[in-house]
């Protein structure tokens, strides 16, 4: 069965059919060749999305819309200019410092790249970057927000394996702040060739973008300080800041115009459409690849190959990143969290330490040629071409590679934070 359903998803990619389609012809064949009811199908493909913390992911997409319309990510961006603008790289480390607050509220890469990209690479370019070196640094930053909380990869990820989402939101902080750290320290050594002037520090200026900003800043205190304190499991949270993301943009900034909420629920509604559609294939995929014990004997191959968890994870890092080169992140989590995730803990891998790692490897698969959606998303706001970014982008993915090895030999970075915070369900 693993078989067939990896020759059709390998046809379905080669001919360009969207990947839940695809799903969907795998499973059909998979049902007529075990002559299985199709009503069996039905069911599990309703079990598939019939899962309370599913609700997050709708809201956090729409947060993420509010905060691009409403003045919210204006105001983050102007803070993280008077905060870290003073620094060598200055427009640089603005950009990733913004990425840090933005994706720590959207959980949206795309939305990131779109959002930050649209707002910091015209300035850039006029301080000194050029075209390729100010949206290679907006693009490779919005890794970030799918790392630090909240995050709808980690949501998929809890929702396919059974994960405390709760968890994975607290084990995404450190890792997310050390992607954000190496990036600014990439960009650091490499603003003396590219340009890239310093802006001298003002308490005042810094005092006056903080006093613009800090309702929004409450954002993040709303859904890692709610989920941490046991006010809220992250669905809970999700609902939270919609709300006061509406209240502060509607009645504090009055920048939001209820004309614009129609777009912006009708691309939430596409998004959220094609995630449940790829979860409700999926989980049907995952239980034909059950029944036929697919699981179990890749667990057992792979023992017999290696229970040491360093060179486990190294293997499977390689495999995942060769999947993110030719498959966009969210079918790939879909895909293969169900099928590795057994495989790692089998050897005492922590779920919720894999799940960041799995996030943050196919995060990066979103930044390569040939399929990276936010390498298409940088182009665009850029105005470059792709290999003119890419060849930008090289020092980074050598950034990115560092950050994935360290997280790896050192997992205690990621589990350290959730094993000392006790918070409660999804």
């Amino acid at each position: 069965m693993l078989w067939i359903f990896l020759a059709i998803l390998l046809a379905s990619i080669v001919i360009g059919l969207p990947i839940a389609f695809g799903l969907g012809v795998a499973a059909l064949v998979m049902a007529v060749l075990s002559d299985i009811p199709l009503s069996i199908m039905i069911e599990q493909s309703i079990r598939g999305v019939n899962s309370f913390p599913l609700l997050a992911i709708p809201f956090f997409i729409l947060v993420g819309e509010v905060m691009s319309n409403g003045g919210i990510a204006r105001r983050l961006m102007e803070l993280a200019g008077a905060l870290v603008g003073f620094m060598r790289g200055g427009l640089g480390q603005v950009a990733i410092t913004g990425s840090m607050f933005f994706g720590g509220i959207s959980g949206s890469a795309v939305a990131d790249t779109a959002a930050t990209g649209a707002m910091m690479i015209p300035s850039m370019k006029q301080q000194g970057y050029t075209a390729a070196n100010a949206t290679a640094i907006n693009t490779v930053s919005s890794v970030i927000g799918i790392i630090i909380p909240p995050s709808i990869p980690l949501i998929l990820y809890g929702i396919v394996t059974e994960t405390s989402i709760s968890r994975l939101f607290i084990a995404g902080i450190i890792p997310g702040l050390l992607i954000g750290a190496a990036l600014m320290v990439t960009t650091f050594i490499l603003a003396s060739k590219q340009g890239g002037g310093v802006r001298q520090f003002r308490w005042d200026r810094l005092w006056q973008a903080f006093k613009d900003a800090w309702l929004a800043l409450v954002l993040p205190v709303i859904v890692i300080g709610g989920i941490i304190g046991g006010v809220f499991t992250a669905t809970e949270a999700a609902v939270a800041a919609l709300l006061y993301s509406l209240a502060i943009s509607l009645l504090v900034y009055r920048e939001f115009k209820l004309t614009a909420l129609v777009g912006m629920l009708i691309r939430t509604a596409r998004l959220t459409g094609m995630v449940m559609m790829l979860l409700a294939f999926a989980t049907v995929i995952a239980w034909f690849l059950t029944i036929n014990m697919v699981p179990q004997t890749l667990v057992r191959q792979v023992q017999a190959i290696t229970q040491e968890p360093f060179l486990l994870l190294l293997i499977v890092a390689g495999l995942l990143l060769l999947v993110g080169f030719v498959m966009d992140l969210t079918p790939a989590m879909v895909i293969m969290a169900p099928m590795l995730a057994p495989i790692v803990t089998s050897v005492g891998v922590d779920a919720a330490y894999f799940g960041v790692l799995m996030a943050f490897i196919l995060g990066i698969g979103l930044l390569t040629p040939p399929v990276g959606t936010c390498l298409y998303v940088g182009c665009g706001v850029g105005k470059v071409s792709m290999e003119s970014l890419v060849k930008a982008m090289l020092p980074y993915y050598a950034a990115l590679i560092v950050v994935l090895v360290v997280l790896i030999a050192f997992p205690g970075i990621v589990t350290w934070l959730p094993d000392l915070t006790a918070v409660r369900g999804n």
